[in-house]
């Protein structure tokens, strides 16, 4: 039988005609009555159009409340929009004393990478005058070397001449001690 009724709403005015020729279908009036409304057994006239009912009261603040709550939404989301500004002022900040810090860092580098670069330099030249003097000191010790061994045979030909003068004179000696006949 609803279903009946369904098709009929569907097909709107064919269905007003149709109410007390057919069997199947029954004339069902609902009636509404407001909060406010002593019980009767009144209906409101048929072509006149219902008032629009009013809300409850406890309805009529809840657009206030409504009001307060997207209100403090907007104030959340300000104060959220500040924290970020002032966030991100301190970030810009933060990276300016970072980015100033990285320059003093740089220069401190760089100068001792000069420091660096000096005393390598006065390396290489102290391992050149160390080697300059050790080439002067080998060339001296080869120069006393070589005098060392003319000395050396300088001193056997000094000891054989003393040992062929000894002879000599041994022989002279011998000479000498010998009687002289005439």
């Amino acid at each position: 039988m609803q279903m009946a009724d369904f098709k009929d709403k569907k097909r709107g005015g064919a269905a007003k005609n149709k109410g007390a020729d057919d069997p199947d279908y029954e004339n069902i009036a609902f009636t509404f009555r407001n909060h406010g409304q002593p019980k009767s057994s009144h209906l409101p006239p048929k072509n006149q159009v219902p008032a629009k009912p009013s809300p409850p009261s406890d309805s009529a603040q809840v657009p206030h409340e409504l009001h307060k709550v997207f209100m403090g939404l907007y104030i959340l989301l300000a104060l959220i929009f500040l924290f970020c500004i002032i966030l991100s002022a301190l970030v810009l900040v933060k990276s300016s004393v970072r980015s100033q810090e990285l320059l003093v860092m740089k220069q401190e580098l760089w100068n001792i990478s000069n420091s660096v670069r000096e005393c390598q330099e006065e390396q290489k030249a102290i391992r050149r005058l160390v080697q300059q003097n050790r080439n002067v000191f080998e060339s001296s010790v080869q120069r006393g070397d070589k005098k060392l061994s003319q000395l050396q045979t300088d001193i056997t030909e000094i000891k054989s001449k003393v040992q062929n003068i000894q002879k000599i004179s041994e022989m002279l000696e011998k000479l000498n001690s010998q009687p002289k006949s005439v």
